[in-house]
């Protein structure tokens, strides 16, 4: 049995696709837990019941900056905070991913001929009784 390991390219530190993905990831982190916090602020906001709309967007637009402002400076002076943002980096790519693939997935629309030989079939077969009751039958027994 050979082994995969050796074939796999080692990426250096100064590799540029491994500096852009760290840069993006360590962004993406900072940014997702800034929007996690106005969240959190928002549904505060809501039970406290301030009606006002421009108090709200003043609230909000006063708070972004300093939520921003003391989460990078407590990851540079903590090591702890770091390292939690070295780990939770990862978690938040995949997700990213995921929901962007769900998006994609989502507003997907298939514009190919086999795409419509298939409406076309379907619309057919739901003109006629047999084949209707046919293909009923055979999703039912699927």
């Amino acid at each position: 049995m050979t082994s995969t390991e050796g074939t796999a390219p080692k990426l250096r530190e100064d590799d540029p696709i491994k500096v852009l993905f760290d840069m993006a990831s360590y962004w993406a982190t900072i940014w997702s837990l800034i929007a996690l916090c106005l969240w959190f602020e928002h549904e505060v906001l809501n039970r406290l019941d301030i009606d006002s709309a421009s108090v709200r967007v003043a609230i909000l637009l006063v708070s972004t900056p300093a939520i921003f402002l003391a989460t990078v400076t407590r990851i540079q002076k903590n090591l702890r905070a770091r390292l939690i943002l070295e780990r939770a980096r990862y978690v938040v790519v995949l997700v990213a991913a995921a929901l962007l693939g769900a998006y994609l997935h989502a507003n997907h629309r298939d514009d190919s001929y086999e795409n419509a030989l298939r409406d076309g079939a379907v619309l057919a077969c739901s003109k006629m009784e047999a084949c209707k009751a046919a293909a009923t039958e055979y999703a039912n027994t699927r």
